[in-house]
Parts: structure tokens; C-alpha cells; sequence
């Protein structure tokens, strides 16, 4: 009975050491918390465009959250509007246009400027890296008359989802004009008197802040310069005074409003706030916006309005419990294990999926989760076949593994986390598994034993039966001879 157990054994273990194609058409035994069509239906609801402020593209002097500005060179001006995407769009295409918010004194070239963005990886920072985005970008022709001054321009993103349901989205952009003609104020025309008077225009240069990732919670300083754009007049006792949306920011500064006495022509001046970002700021792009007062060399009020963009990150609470792998198993043994997932964070993670790895331990396939909002959990499991290890040494003991875990931030960025376990591998044939097979199997040797005297015993009385019954026959012919 022994040797037909194992024999059993042998034949199970050279079974599954048959290539891993075999088991191609088995079920993964992946389960998910969340129905995957339901998840599916609901998508279009959570698809959204947001600029990729925290990287910089070619053409691009700083990222968005530095404060990036396009400029004019030689005619033309290029604008570079990065867009990533939290959910699917339908044949990786979005449709890209210009729409110009000024009709009068605009230095644009009125085009149709509209194109196919595709999503794509794209290089930054200096190539440094890449990143899959959509990158609309365009280069818009200037009048040679333009004038000075920061002018609005309105990038519209739109497509459609996986689902079908159409996005859209409006990102503006102030495009700052430096190397055109002062720009114009009104003009008194009285007889012999007649003559213009320019203004000087004041814009927003760039935009420092004192972190590169600003997150909910964060304190940060916005280093503002600004940049007189008249090359003849010169703006005196000018007032900065800053907004910001007071459920998300909190102003650490005594006061809202900068002065500055004076800003020589092409003269740049650099401002600086203190924010509080508030906790429970949704992850996205804001406007602090300044109302600038100033006069000119001639006492003239002039005022005008500048914005600057900071991007806010929800930081990511991801937790994992441990792997639920047994801590002893046996080679040819099938193992369910599973894994579990909680989102303790204020923003979305998407595809978590886990990759369990370990000596001695063959899972299905990747452990795929998918997308946690925030305040959720899910879990997923596989199955996994034990074989002996391959390390140098035993072919059993003990073996250790890891499971990481992958999941994607609503910026499209990666990240991962590793969690280590570890377990027993033993052999079949152990001490143990053989002292129960040999006491499982008493019973039978004894009864094979007591079966093995009654036949020799009844064997010897046939014989000496027989042997007497020939003894008297041959007695009984001697006799009658």
C-alpha cells in the first residue's frame, strides 16, 4: 500500500511539471470585490482631461506649476497644452482647437487651427524620462503690428470615451507678448495739442513655487515675477492684491496686497505669497489671480488682471494586508491565495494589480484588482502550484517571496509597493507523512499475518491427512498379498 501511494505521487508531480502552456485554457481564479461590467458602465462618469502640470515638454521653459508662459519669437508663438486622461478614449484620439477670446487690438492671426492629438509617449524634462499623454501643441502666426501685453488664448480637448459619452474640456492659456509696440491707451486729439499716450502694461513673467509637487495639506511659497512690458514708461506705486478660492487655500501672510513703488521699462519685480493648501483640496489646476493698481510717469491710473496656475496632488494612502499563503505546504499542492486592497486616501487609484513571486511557488497570472475611489477596498486571488525549489541547496524548506503591487495616480503616474511572506515548502515523502502511512497500515499487516497462519496451518493438516490416507492404502495391499 506504501509503494502504491507514492507511486500515486510521482505521477501527480510529473504531471505538473508539464509545460505551464497546458494550463493556458484553466481559469485564473481571480475575483474581483466590484462587477467588471457595472465598472465599465460607470467609467464615462469619472473620465477626465487635466493638463500634466508637473512635467516639462519640448519647447517648454518651465512646466505648468512653475508657472509656464508661452512667448513670441520671430513672429510666431508656441503653445504647448499636455493633457492626461483618468479613463479610456476611444481610438487613443482627441480633437484639439483654438479659440481666440479677444476680437480687438489681438496680436493673433486668425487660422483654424485644429488637429488630431493622439496619445503617445512623449519626452521630458530634457529627455530625462517619458510619459504617455496627448500633447497638443501649436504655433500661431502674429500680426506685425501687435502690441505688448498677455493675452488670453482657449485651448479646447474634446473626444469620446470608451463608453461613448463625449469629454470635453477648456484649458486657457496667456500667451505674453514682449517684442511688439507699446500698447495703446486712448488718444486725445485737440488741435495743435494733439498727441498719444501709452500706458505701460504689467504681466506675469513665471510663476516659482517653493516644492515641485505640491500636495493637500502642503504649505507653499508662489515666487511671482512680474515684468513691466512698456519700453518707455515706467509703472509707480503699484498695488498687488491676491485672490484664491478660500475653501482651498489659506493665506499665511498678514496681509493680501504687495506694494512696490517702481518698475523701470523691461524691469522685472518679483512678489511672493504663503498658502496653506487645505486637506481636502480636490486633486486638479487652480487660479490665483492678481488685481494689479499702478500709475504711469504722467499719474495716470492704469489697472489690469494676471492669473497664475498651481496644480494641488492628493497624496496616496494605499494599504495592503498581509498575502494569506499558508505557512506550510507540500510539494503538489494547489493553493488559493488572496490578496486585499484599501484606499484610505481623498483621490482614485486605477488598474491595481499584484505579481506574486517566490522560489518553489508557480501562480496562475497576475492578481488584477482594478480601480479604487476613495474610502474603498477590493480583492482579488489566484491560485498557486508548489514545486520543489530550485535554489542552491534543498529542494525544501523554507522560501521566500514578495508580491507587488502596481496602481496608476489620477496625474497617469505608476507607482508600486512591495510586500514580503514567506512559507514552508516539505516533501511528500516526509517523516511525518510516512509514520501515518505506516500506521494507517497496521491493521492490514496484522490481518495479512493472521491470513498467512490459518493457510499454513490448514496447508500442514491437508498434507499429514493425505500422508495417512497413502500410509493405510499401502498397508491394506501388503496385507493382501
Amino acid at each position: 500500500m506504501k509503494i502504491f501511494k507514492r507511486f500515486i505521487v510521482l505521477f501527480f508531480l510529473i504531471i505538473i511539471s508539464c509545460p505551464m502552456s497546458i494550463y493556458a485554457d484553466l481559469d485564473s481564479g481571480v475575483t474581483v470585490q466590484d462587477d467588471k461590467e457595472d465598472e465599465n458602465d460607470r467609467q464615462g462618469a469619472y473620465t477626465q482631461l487635466i493638463i500634466d502640470s508637473m512635467n516639462r515638454y519640448n519647447g517648454m521653459e518651465n512646466t505648468y506649476s512653475e508657472g509656464y508662459i508661452p512667448t513670441s519669437t520671430n513672429g510666431k508663438v508656441y503653445i504647448a497644452v499636455p493633457v492626461l486622461c483618468s479613463g479610456t478614449v476611444k481610438d487613443n484620439t482627441l480633437r484639439a482647437s483654438i479659440n481666440f477670446t479677444e476680437t480687438e487690438n489681438t496680436p493673433f492671426v486668425y487660422k483654424n487651427y485644429e488637429k488630431n492629438v493622439i496619445l503617445q509617449q512623449n519626452y521630458v524634462n530634457d529627455g530625462i524620462n517619458f510619459i504617455e499623454s496627448y500633447l497638443a501643441d501649436f504655433y500661431i502666426e502674429l500680426k506685425e503690428d501687435r502690441c505688448n501685453g498677455s493675452y488670453p488664448v482657449v485651448v479646447n480637448i474634446q473626444g469620446t470615451d470608451g463608453n461613448g459619452n463625449e469629454i470635453h474640456q477648456d484649458f486657457t492659456i496667456y500667451v505674453t507678448i514682449t517684442d511688439g509696440k507699446p500698447p495703446k491707451d486712448d488718444t486725445d486729439m485737440q488741435g495743435d495739442d494733439e498727441k498719444k499716450n501709452f500706458s505701460p502694461k504689467v504681466v506675469v513673467h513665471s510663476c516659482q513655487y517653493s516644492k515641485p509637487d505640491i500636495n493637500a495639506g502642503d504649505e507653499v511659497t508662489a515666487d511671482i515675477t512680474l515684468i513691466n512690458a512698456s519700453k518707455t514708461e515706467q509703472v509707480v506705486e503699484m498695488t498687488v492684491k491676491i485672490e484664491a478660492q478660500p475653501e482651498y487655500f489659506t493665506l499665511l501672510e498678514q496681509s493680501d496686497t504687495k506694494y512696490i513703488e517702481l518698475i523701470q521699462p523691461g524691469e522685472k519685480v518679483t512678489i511672493s505669497y504663503k498658502y496653506k493648501v487645505n486637506a481636502a483640496v480636490p486633486q486638479g489646476q487652480y487660479d490665483l489671480t492678481l488685481a494689479m493698481d499702478y500709475s504711469d510717469s504722467s499719474a495716470t491710473q492704469c489697472t489690469s488682471s494676471e492669473k497664475v496656475k498651481i496644480f494641488v496632488l492628493q497624496p496616496i494612502n494605499i494599504q495592503f494586508d498581509p498575502v494569506s499563503v499558508p505557512s506550510q505546504v507540500e510539494v503538489a499542492d494547489v493553493v488559493e491565495v488572496s490578496v486585499q486592497v484599501m484606499n484610505l486616501g481623498r483621490s482614485k487609484v486605477c488598474n491595481v494589480r499584484a505579481v506574486m513571486e517566490a522560489d518553489g511557488l508557480t501562480p496562475y497570472g497576475t492578481i488584477f484588482i482594478g480601480d479604487l475611489e476613495a474610502g474603498t477596498t477590493a480583492a482579488g486571488s489566484t491560485q498557486i502550484t508548489v514545486g520543489s525549489m530550485s535554489a542552491d541547496g534543498s529542494p525544501y524548506g523554507k522560501t521566500a517571496g514578495t508580491v507587488t503591487y502596481y496602481y496608476t495616480d489620477e496625474a497617469g503616474v505608476e507607482h508600486s509597493e512591495k510586500i514580503t511572506f514567506e512559507t514552508t515548502i516539505s516533501s511528500p515523502f516526509s517523516d511525518e507523512s510516512l509514520s501515518q502511512e505506516d500506521k494507517s497500515g497496521q491493521w492490514w499487516i496484522i490481518m495479512l499475518i493472521v491470513i498467512t497462519v490459518i493457510i499454513a496451518t490448514a496447508t500442514v493438516i491437508v498434507v499429514q491427512k493425505i500422508r495417512r490416507r497413502k500410509e493405510h492404502e499401502m498397508l491394506d495391499e501388503i496385507m493382501e498379498a
